[in-house]
């Protein structure tokens, strides 16, 4: 029976052979870029190592894995190929790093060790639906980067199709947006500036503008990331109307640790927004309070007076909130700012404050529907056939 014909660049069969303590020879045949078999041969201190120079030496003789992709890579080579162009794209740090993270946790872990010609419809099929079983989001993000991933195989004709295509998640029932009305919003700011006076259980005191931070939170509409990397040079108290910008976003960068992104999580996120009453008296109390030695130009900086982590700042508002808002994150105030616009002038002006591209995503994920519809009755009596008497019965019918 003939041998299985290698593709492009692919390390067939490897003969070892022993040359003296500690000096391994390998040799193997292989497959160059133009098509032709030949053969190869380099040394190491043991078989592995042997192994892995004759890799090296068939990789330089028909080029880099990251130029030569085939049905023979792994998908661990090919994750690798992949983030080295989102690294060199034009994608925000923040986002490279989420990829980069769902490639590490998600996908290497269930299918890294594959040749891209075992990776089926099937199996990532199987992998997609297993993941969204106890994590819906993760499942759907995961298979954006998988789609990612196998397209770049195809474009180096690894494969003929992508294989992630042809899936489908299981439906997931969506969870409706639920926003704070004023009065339940009065009610967590009451129980977070009750914890805030509290003595602290250690001997660290508590965080004392938490409440500050609630109130920019939800008289903006901010994400929470766009709140600590807040600069005072992006606020402007003076104006006749005033109003800040957001300018950026703090995230979490792999390598680097927590960094300010110059821009904003989204093009449309870049925005100015106009700051009602209560906003603009936190920011000059807090303008006229900033402590001596606070170089940060942070509005809200750590108490280290260094960037403020999002995920630090989550984990005290869990702390802060009180019993009977289990329910309230960060952003929920998101969606309560949103959710107050749109009833009082329309999804377009939440979408705008908000910094989404399309209104749709604020109408779908961020506007909490109401229950109660409003009154439209003036505009329903045009209906009628006739004219209402005293007693509200239609004449004429």
């Amino acid at each position: 029976m003939p041998r299985p014909r290698l593709e492009v660049g692919e390390l067939g069969e490897v003969a070892y052979l022993q040359l003296a303590h500690r000096k391994v020879r390998a040799r193997g045949r292989f497959r160059d870029a133009a098509g032709r078999v030949k053969y190869a041969q380099a040394t190491g201190t043991s078989q592995a190592a042997a192994r892995r120079a004759l890799e090296a030496v068939v990789r330089e003789r028909t080029g880099d894995v990251g130029q030569d992709v085939t049905g023979a890579t792994t998908v661990d080579q090919l994750a690798v190929e992949w983030v080295r162009e989102l690294e060199q794209s034009k994608l925000r740090a923040r986002t490279v790093a989420e990829y980069r993270a769902l490639v590490d946790r998600a996908v290497l872990p269930a299918l890294g060790g594959l040749a891209l010609r075992e990776v089926t419809v099937g199996r990532v099929q199987r992998f997609l639906a297993a993941l969204a079983e106890s994590t819906p989001a993760k499942a759907r993000n995961t298979k954006v980067v998988l789609s990612e991933m196998f397209a770049l195989a195809v474009r180096h004709d690894a494969l003929q199709h992508n294989p992630v295509a042809g899936t489908r998640l299981p439906h997931a029932d969506r969870k409706p947006p639920k926003a704070l009305s004023p009065d339940e919003y009065r009610a967590l700011r009451a129980n977070v500036a009750a914890w805030q006076a509290a003595p602290a259980d250690t001997g660290r005191p508590r965080t004392p503008d938490l409440v500050d931070v609630l109130d920019v939170l939800a008289g903006t509409g901010l994400r929470i990331g766009e709140l600590c990397a807040l600069r005072w040079f992006d606020v402007d108290l003076d104006g006749e109307r005033p109003t800040l910008t957001v300018a950026g976003t703090v995230t979490q960068v792999s390598g680097q640790g927590l960094v300010r992104q110059p821009v904003p999580k989204t093009d449309a996120g870049h925005r100015t927004v106009m700051l009602p009453r209560f906003v603009v008296a936190v920011l000059l109390r807090r303008s006229v309070n900033v402590q001596e030695g606070d170089g940060s130009g942070l509005v809200f900086p750590s108490a280290a007076l260094t960037l403020r982590s999002p995920h630090n700042l989550r984990r005290q508002l869990r702390d802060a909130r009180g019993d009977g808002f289990e329910w309230v994150t960060p952003h929920t105030l998101r969606r309560s700012a949103a959710t107050a616009i749109d009833r009082a002038m329309g999804t377009d002006p939440a979408a705008a404050q908000l910094g989404h591209a399309s209104p749709a995503v604020t109408g779908l994920h961020y506007v909490e529907r109401a229950a109660l519809a409003p009154d439209l009755t003036a505009v329903l009596e045009g209906f009628a056939g006739g004219t209402a008497n005293e007693s509200g019965d239609i004449a004429g019918t």
